[in-house]
C-alpha cells in the first residue's frame, strides 16, 4: 500500500466556507479532479451560503503557520494556491512561508469583497499583499473590481485590462490573468468605426467573455462565450485552483489556464459552482 505522501500534494492556503462552494473545500475538489491529493490550510472560518456572508471569524498568523509547518515535513508539495488572506499578520506570514520554506511559487487569487459586499480583505493586507506576496507569486488572478483595487485605474475595456495586468507584473510578480467576467461583453474589445457594423459586433461581444494573460511580458487573450442562467459562487477559487493543479502537473502557464478555464466554464455551465 503506498504511503500518503507518495502521491503529488497540492495546498491550498485559503477561507473555509461551509456551503462547499468557494475556499479550501472547493480548491481540494479541482485538486482531486486534476488527479492531485489536496492538503488545506485555513485562514479564516466564514459564515456563509451561495448567496450572502453573514460573517467570518479570522485566524492568527501563528495559527496558519502552525498549520502549514507540519505538512513540509510530511509531503512533497508540488503547487500551492492562495486565496483569502483576511489580514495584514496572515498575508505576512504567508509571504515569509514562501520566502523560508521551499513550498512552490503560488497562484493567488487576491478575494477582497464578496459578491454579497462583504469585506473579506481588509485594506492593510491588501497592501502587504502588493508589497510582500506579490514578487513570490507565480500568478495573481484578479478579477476586474480586484485590478482595479490593485491599479487605482478604472477597467472598461480589453485594451485596459491589458494595461493593467502589465501594471499588476510592474509589481513584481511573474504573470497576471486578469478575468473579465465583469466586464460589460459589448466593451471587452474595441469596435470597428463602421456603423453598419457595430450592431452585429456589439452582439457578438456581449456574449463573449475576455481573460487577459500577461506572462512575463507575453500576453495571451482567452475568449469564451458567457454561460447566463446559473450560479457563479466559487468560480475565482476553481479557476485559481485549477491554474495551480495544471502547474503542478508540468503543463505550462498557458496550457494550465487553458485547461483550467475549459473546468470552470463546465463547471459554471453545469451550474455545479458560483463567484468568489
Amino acid at each position: 500500500m503506498l504511503s500518503s505522501n507518495s502521491f503529488p500534494i497540492a495546498l491550498t492556503i485559503a477561507g473555509f466556507d461551509p456551503s462547499g462552494e468557494a475556499g479550501v473545500l472547493a480548491d481540494a475538489k479541482t485538486f482531486a479532479a486534476f488527479g492531485l491529493r489536496a492538503s488545506a490550510v485555513v485562514t479564516s472560518l466564514t459564515f456563509q451560503n451561495r448567496a450572502q456572508v453573514f460573517g467570518t471569524i479570522h485566524q492568527s498568523a501563528e495559527v496558519v503557520r502552525s498549520q502549514v509547518i507540519p505538512l513540509l515535513n510530511d509531503y512533497q508539495i508540488v503547487c500551492s494556491k492562495v486565496g483569502m488572506l483576511p489580514t495584514r499578520e496572515v498575508v505576512l506570514e504567508v509571504a515569509r512561508l514562501f520566502r523560508e520554506t521551499d513550498l512552490p511559487s503560488p497562484v493567488v487569487d487576491p478575494v477582497m469583497i464578496s459578491s454579497s459586499g462583504h469585506r473579506l480583505m481588509e485594506v492593510e493586507a491588501l497592501e502587504a499583499l502588493i508589497s510582500e506576496l506579490l514578487p513570490l507569486a507565480g500568478l495573481i488572478t484578479p478579477n476586474v473590481p480586484e485590478a482595479e483595487q490593485l491599479t487605482g485605474m478604472r477597467i472598461t475595456s480589453e485594451a485596459e485590462m491589458l494595461q493593467a495586468a502589465a501594471l499588476i507584473r510592474g509589481m513584481g510578480t511573474r504573470a497576471v490573468l486578469i478575468k473579465g467576467g465583469h466586464l460589460p461583453g459589448a466593451q471587452a474589445t474595441c469596435l470597428p468605426s463602421s456603423p453598419t457594423d457595430d450592431r452585429e459586433r456589439m452582439s457578438a461581444h456581449a456574449a463573449e467573455a475576455i481573460d487577459v494573460l500577461d506572462n512575463e511580458g507575453k500576453t495571451t487573450v482567452f475568449r469564451e462565450s458567457r454561460v447566463t442562467g446559473a450560479q457563479l459562487h466559487g468560480s475565482g477559487c476553481i479557476l485559481s485552483a485549477a491554474i495551480a493543479a495544471g502547474l503542478g502537473n508540468g503543463m505550462s502557464l498557458e496550457d494550465s489556464v487553458r485547461a483550467a478555464k475549459t473546468f470552470a466554464w463546465e463547471a459554471i455551465r453545469n451550474a455545479n459552482i458560483g463567484v468568489s
